[in-house]
């Protein structure tokens, strides 16, 4: 059985209806992602994704962001499934961007004076913001609201409204119209 929507005792645990509401009508390209919670080891955040084409348009995208990915020669070390590793040993280890395996993953980044994590999946660039005001990076804040509304300004200067990729609204955890229309208007 599939679940529609988040319970509202779970969905206005760390945040007031009217204070959700108000985030989700403000914002443009990022979405309030309310965590699945227990076991999974995810926190709230605000996430957006913008799709690119190819490559290049990968790249081209990065660049207005001030990113310039890494590149990774073919045999660089990758960890081996089922082996343990010291931390500090395990941190020398790089991700691969799936789609250009040549390319290492964003991840961390500054983004206009603004900390986000970047991740780059097949055909979509993901930003997630949270932990602005204090590094927690299980929940969000008004800083972190504030934080996706001046980056949004950037993206609409890029012209980047049409690039916006919408999947991740399908999401239970996405407060978005699609599941939680209720909470626009």
């Amino acid at each position: 059985m599939a679940l529609d929507k988040l319970s509202d005792s779970w969905l206005f645990q760390q945040h007031s209806r009217a204070t959700i509401k108000e985030w989700v009508n403000q914002l443009r390209y990022f979405c309030f992602i309310r965590a699945w919670g227990g076991h999974a080891n995810d926190g709230d955040e605000f996430r957006a994704q913008l799709q690119y084409a190819d490559r290049a348009d990968l790249l081209a995208k990065l660049g207005r962001l001030g990113i310039h990915p890494n590149r990774l020669p073919p045999d660089f070390p990758r960890p081996v499934v089922g082996q343990a590793y010291p931390a500090a040993e395990f941190k020398q280890f790089k991700s691969e961007i799936r789609r250009f395996p040549d390319l290492e993953q964003p991840g961390h980044v500054v983004l206009f004076g603004y900390r986000v994590f970047m991740w780059v999946t097949d055909f979509a660039i993901q930003l997630s913001v949270s932990g602005t005001r204090d590094d927690n990076r299980y929940e969000v804040t008004e800083d972190d609201f504030r934080a996706c509304r001046d980056l949004e300004r950037h993206f609409d200067v890029f012209g980047w409204q049409q690039a916006l990729d919408r999947t991740m609204q399908q999401s239970v955890c996405c407060i978005s119209r699609t599941r939680y229309p209720e909470l626009y208007g």
